[in-house]
């Protein structure tokens, strides 16, 4: 009877350690500031982390109920008080309400401080004077939310949703070029359809600073960004006027597809209305439409990681349904150690090169989604749409190569709907090449600082980390894109799907190892 006894202790001791491997999250509507942990954050700490703050910004937006003229519904980047989940899969959500790319840096913006409109203020996207924009219909919303003004993937890849792509084929394959007018019609509008879709935006911390500094305009904030490349560099600096965003900075990089009602459940997917763009020559027309979310970047500057954490989500769905890809501007560059020029051409069917980390890895990723998922089942519904989105991974530590604290799906984290060619899945160090559509892993871009020799010290960062000190950081504006580019925005009009054999994605001699800029 004692033996029995103290077999059952063992197995309820086991079992309770089990459980706490994984243990529950705090559901709130408050982002976390930090990492627990700080700079030696465990793994699964880290996960926490990037959970805790997707459930916080897809927290229900906080309501204005009597706004006044020219003001939102939302107090935007707020989040309501009501539960988790309340408003539904297609909701409003508070990162919905963030400030869109072209809002907080648009053209020709006024030199000053204090001067940006109200941040509460219904969304107004302005483009340069030369793009012309006509709204498909009279009831063509052109201030919601969510503007897909972006169609590529940072220009180097067109993006399409593998099932539409094909369904698009099979319209191509059966009605040939000399169809009439309107199965043309059919044929072009379902090319469009499977187009991915793409949109930038920032929280009200980067918002607050912007204006606050008058980094709105171009000229300001290009002189900030060249005394922080001092900086960065460890040279004399102005120390009064640099680019250097606040703890508490987020921006997010979000992906969305088209619904189909013969396909789709709704309530499966974080939904919005939104709008997107076709046309050429800089004359575009405005659509509105359904969209789903099927990928989402949240990087977020802490005082534990001013190199910001990136961590990234996607839908459940994406590997079952899959995504084409084309290069654009393929077989350009010629690169050591690789025997075809690069990009790759062809209509090119994506392939995840670095699954999330199961159980054979250090930490297993995939369980610790799975428990998550679990608790958002119980605590809100089985069928709550959170529970539909899984981490892919975090990054936070800098590094120059994958390692023992970096391991190799980490150091190249990247979204299979967002960051999907070559130069994308595998990117390390920089871009080069005649379109800089090639990764440079010899070019260190991610300037980390070092606590013990009081200096900056340059890395070849990696995968997500690695773009944004590439992008950004490199040229003095932190870690965000949207601020080296800002003010120069003009939407992207979406490249219809353009048909033909679908050959498997080629990652030979990938990650490249070159010591040479690659030439034409």
């Amino acid at each position: 009877m004692r033996n029995q006894i103290s077999l059952i202790i063992i197995f309820l001791t086991l079992t309770c350690l089990a459980a706490d491997a994984h243990q529950s999250i705090t559901l709130s509507s408050t982002v976390p500031t930090d990492v627990s942990g700080g700079v030696d954050a465990s793994k699964q700490q880290l996960a926490e982390f990037a959970w805790q703050e997707f459930i916080a910004l897809n927290w229900p937006a906080k309501p204005n109920p009597n706004p006044a003229a020219g003001m939102s519904d939302f107090y935007r980047g707020q989040p309501d008080s009501s539960a988790l989940a309340s408003t539904g899969a297609g909701g409003t959500l508070v990162w919905h309400t963030f400030t869109h790319r072209v809002e907080l840096y648009p053209p020709n913006a006024p030199t000053g401080v204090g001067i940006m409109p109200d941040i509460n203020a219904i969304p107004n996207y302005q483009y340069p004077n030369y793009v012309t924009i006509v709204p498909a219909t009279a009831d063509t919303d052109l201030s919601l939310f969510n503007n897909q003004d972006e169609t590529s993937e940072i220009t180097l890849a067109d993006m399409y949703f593998k099932p539409f792509a094909l369904a698009t084929e099979k319209l191509m394959v059966k009605h040939g070029v000399k169809a009439d007018h309107q199965v043309m019609s059919n044929i072009e509008a379902s090319a469009i359809k499977a187009a991915i879709i793409y949109e930038a935006k920032a929280n009200p911390v980067i918002y607050n600073y912007v204006n606050a500094k008058g980094f709105q305009a171009k000229a300001t904030r290009s002189a900030a960004a060249a005394e922080t490349v001092h900086k960065i560099h460890n040279e004399p600096y102005d120390q009064n006027n640099t680019f250097e965003l606040p703890s508490g900075s987020i921006e997010i990089k979000a992906t969305w597809r088209r619904y189909d009602a013969t396909m789709d459940n709704l309530d499966n997917y974080i939904h919005q209305p939104g709008i997107y763009y076709t046309g050429t020559d800089n004359k575009y027309t405005a659509h509105n439409d359904t969209l789903l979310l099927i990928g989402l970047h949240i990087i977020h500057k802490t005082p534990s990681f001013p190199e910001f954490t990136f961590a990234t989500f996607e839908h459940i769905s994406n590997d079952k349904n899959g995504f084409i890809m084309k290069n654009t501007n393929a077989q350009t560059c010629t690169t050591d150690g690789v025997n075809r020029k690069l990009p790759d051409p062809g209509i090119i069917e994506v392939k995840r090169q670095y699954p999330i980390p199961g159980a054979s890895s250090p930490f297993d990723l995939q369980a610790y989604n799975s428990t998550v998922q679990k608790q958002l089942q119980q605590q809100l519904g089985a069928n709550v749409f959170l529970a539909n989105y899984q981490l892919i991974g975090i990054q936070a530590t800098v590094a120059d190569a994958p390692n023992s604290t970096v391991p190799v799906q980490e150091f190249y984290l990247s979204n299979l709907a967002t960051e999907s060619n070559n130069a994308l899945q595998f990117f390390q160090g920089g871009l080069t090449g005649t379109f800089a559509n090639v990764p440079n892993p010899t070019t260190k871009s991610v300037f980390a600082y070092d606590t013990s020799s009081q200096q900056y010290v340059a890395h070849a960062g990696g995968g997500c980390q690695g773009c944004h000190g590439s992008q950004g950081q490199k040229g003095g504006y932190d870690f965000s894109v949207i601020s080296a580019n800002g003010n120069s925005f003009a939407p992207e009009a979406v490249q219809p799907y353009p048909g033909g054999k679908i050959i498997p994605q080629d990652t030979t001699d990938f990650p490249l190892t070159q010591t040479t800029v690659c030439t034409k």
